[in-house]
């Protein structure tokens, strides 16, 4: 029983043992100068009094022993008590600056639940971490990446930095994927294009096989890899560079174009494109749904119907209860 109460004891960490130790010296020595001087200590809270403000150097004086033994006892706690009570402070600091050291150096443990992973630190990352706080700043997000040397955060944010691979279980489990909603995997903007979407497979590999039901985006560079980047249990696929070529097809048409499409897809600007689903629409021409979404301050754009997404769709196309719609609506 006794070897069990010391295995026990042996699981919590160092700190917490000490202070365990440090209260039970408190204690002993408190209860132990009530009885030995009674008139001096009338209560064993007085003797607890007395030796806490002994072990920590403060000495009021207002208890004192008066009697040999109760000073024996003294120099006793102040020899074993007051080292103990110094080392204890001294491990609260130590283990403060270790975890601060942790945060930077993207060694810590993630705790949190519900949170964002993104893996890989590039621009793009830093602009939808940036972007995102601005809407959802209580919204803790925790950054993957294999290149930083330290955080790029500034402390007291609820933005932890993980150094590693997405590809490794122990860095996903660091970064406690289990518990988190969602995920987004970016490109690597050092590698050529091909490298770059293996790497991004493997990551989902890697992710899926440990939380299978986690909502995993993943961006592809190649048109090749997108089917197996689905294979490998993909959410959702970003196609950054048919993104990009869009976007320079759209400006070449239409000059100044560009900055328009941007602050669409930005939602620091106070709109937001999505999908929703209302079956009130069902039956509807488009034309007609237009003109409602329009009358509760939404733009109708097209709607998915499938897999397949119609943008601008005949006027005359009747909406199905299964349709979502593409919507504009500005966020509350």
């Amino acid at each position: 029983m006794n070897l069990h109460i010391f295995h026990w004891f042996l699981r919590f960490p160092y700190v917490v043992r000490l202070l365990f130790i440090v209260i039970f010296i408190l204690i002993a020595f408190g209860t132990i100068i009530h009885f030995i001087e009674p008139d001096n200590f009338p209560t064993i809270f007085d003797g607890i009094w007395w030796a806490i403000v002994t072990t920590s150097t403060v000495g009021y004086g207002d208890f004192v022993p008066g009697t040999v033994k109760g000073r024996i006892i003294a120099m006793l706690l102040i020899f074993s008590g007051a080292g103990l009570v110094a080392s204890y402070f001294a491990a609260i600091a130590s283990t403060t600056v270790k975890k601060e050291n942790a945060v930077i150096k993207g060694t810590a443990q993630v705790h949190w639940k519900h949170h964002f992973i993104i893996v890989g630190w590039n621009e793009r990352s830093r602009e939808i971490i940036e972007s995102y706080k601005k809407i959802h700043p209580n919204q803790s997000i925790v950054l993957i990446d294999s290149t930083l040397k330290e955080s790029p955060f500034a402390k007291g944010t609820n933005v932890l930095f993980i150094k590693g691979s997405a590809t490794s279980d122990t860095i996903l489990h660091q970064a406690n994927v289990k518990e988190a909603s969602l995920i987004l995997i970016t490109a690597n903007p050092t590698r050529s294009e091909y490298s770059s979407d293996m790497n991004t497979i493997l990551s989902i590999v890697a992710i899926k096989g440990l939380v299978p039901q986690i909502y995993c985006i993943a961006e592809i560079l190649t048109d090749e890899q997108v089917i197996n980047a689905k294979r490998a249990g993909a959410d959702e696929i970003i196609q950054s560079n048919k993104i990009v070529s869009a976007v320079m097809n759209h400006t070449m048409l239409s000059h100044g174009i560009s900055d328009a499409i941007l602050n669409l897809l930005d939602t620091y600007h106070g709109v937001e494109l999505t999908f929703i689903e209302d079956k009130s629409l069902s039956g509807h021409t488009f034309e007609s749904a237009v003109n409602i979404c329009l009358e509760e301050r939404k733009i109708l754009l097209g709607f998915k119907r499938g897999e397949k997404t119609e943008i601008a769709p005949a006027k005359e196309t009747v909406l199905l209860p299964s349709d979502q719609l593409l919507v504009i609506v500005r966020q509350q």
